[in-house]
């Protein structure tokens, strides 16, 4: 999947890319790491967000406090993209967002993290996300990424709903079924942005499978039965309109302001759409509960490494400088900033984040420690480059494009070819 993490993105570029640059000064600048000797950084986000910004405050005081100009670029729906054809062309930047993937994809080029002073303080919930076998890290994290359901309380108090009884499927439909005979929006998501119906697909699908059926898909069979049922849920809130009619042409930043003005109850995406929902609505009544199981009892959380995740480059020219950028940070007051503008628990266990209205949903779910947190699917179970299709096959069935039956196939055959190319 793809954090990965996080509105509506300024169109640079025709496909709706961000591709602003920015110095630590607020001047444009190259994006060739060797054409400069500055620190080039490639983060995944749009200029709209809450990380965005609060990165670039991050630049700023970096450069007051250590004379060391980065330059960050920022791309929005097609990060994975740029970030491919980077690494094939070698023109790799000094830091980058790894978003998820500092180990399983990125290891190979990113320098080893685990001699920095920080890297001891890692949560150790991280660990199978982000340490190798050797206990080796290659990312600094600058959110422990946990995910659910987020929700607007006021949207499902008009409709007699507590959420924290949503407990179950069934209970989630009668709430959902509850707040659209209110005339408000069930389900909240976006088909023009690169990512949120696959998130959706994701989450449900995390605890879909059964154990037998998981050991299937990481041994090369796809398991088109069980994936099926991921998207016959999808399915049925479709057919009973339950999503917003213009989910075909409405962005990640009309996903936050569905929930900061209060015209949907639930939005199944990571945190971060919180966090932005507050910086149109501060005083937004949202939260977020844990996903109602299917084949387990208990409800559980989505987690691991956070989309604000960054690795250094280990061919930069430029290492000690980028090196010196995470270690500033990791510094516990700019670490609880970042994860603060992401709306996620930070990365270390030294760092205490302020969650403003989403501290009562924290407490009770993640730093309780009460709440299973299952890996993101495709991160696990899914060959590298399946998330666009994931995407695109969840999208077709929210959209009416495709039937169950067209979108598993073609899941299953990019399966076979992805995990052939292995």
């Amino acid at each position: 999947m793809k954090l990965s993490r996080n509105t509506t993105r300024a169109a640079i570029a025709a496909f709706g890319v961000a591709a602003l640059l920015i110095s630590a000064t607020g001047c444009d600048r190259g994006t060739s790491a060797s054409s400069s000797s500055e620190v080039q950084f490639f983060l995944n986000g749009g200029p709209d967000t809450p990380q965005y910004k609060e990165m670039t405050d991050l630049i700023a005081k970096f450069k007051a406090e250590k004379g060391i100009t980065v330059n960050m670029t920022a791309a929005s729906t097609d990060y994975e993209d740029q970030m491919k054809v980077k690494l094939a062309s070698g023109d790799i930047p000094d830091v980058f967002t790894t978003h998820g993937w500092s180990l399983l994809r990125y290891s190979k080029f990113l320098e080893p993290l685990t001699n920095r002073s920080w890297a001891s303080k890692v949560n150790p919930g991280l660990n199978s996300a982000m340490r190798d076998s050797d206990g080796n890290i290659y990312a600094f994290p600058g959110a422990f990424d946990t995910a659910g359901i987020a929700y607007n309380k006021d949207v499902l108090d008009k409709a007699g709903i507590d959420p924290a009884t949503i407990t179950t499927w069934d209970a989630f439909n009668n709430a959902a079924a509850a707040v659209a005979a209110k005339g408000s929006t069930p389900i909240f998501s976006s088909g023009k942005a690169q990512g949120p119906a696959g998130h959706i697909a994701d989450y449900l699908a995390a605890d879909t499978f059964t154990d037998s059926q998981l050991t299937q898909m990481k041994q090369g069979t796809f398991v088109d039965s069980a994936y099926a049922k991921v998207l016959d849920r999808v399915k049925s809130w479709q057919s009973k309109g339950w999503f917003n009619k213009d989910y075909s042409s409405a962005s990640e930043d009309d996903m936050a302001h569905a929930l900061a003005n209060g015209t949907a109850a639930f939005e199944i995406y990571n945190n971060s759409i919180l966090a932005s929902a507050r910086t149109y609505n501060p005083n937004a009544n949202v939260g977020f509960i844990p996903l109602p199981p299917t084949n387990g009892s208990t409800p559980y959380l989505i987690g691991g490494e956070g989309v604000d995740s960054f690795g250094v480059s280990k061919t930069s020219k430029h290492k000690d400088d980028a090196l010196a950028f995470l270690d500033f940070l990791a510094q516990p007051d700019n670490a609880a900033a970042l994860a603060e503008a992401n709306g996620a628990a930070a990365g270390l266990v030294n760092v205490k984040v302020d969650f403003g209205k989403l501290t009562s949903s924290f407490d009770k779910y993640v730093t309780s420690g009460s709440t299973p947190v299952k890996p993101y699917f495709d991160r696990v179970y899914l060959p590298n480059g399946s998330w666009n299709t994931m995407v695109a096959t969840t999208d077709s069935v929210i959209s009416g494009q495709s039937d169950v039956a067209g979108a598993v196939a073609q899941m299953k055959n990019q399966f076979a070819t992805l995990y052939g190319q292995k």
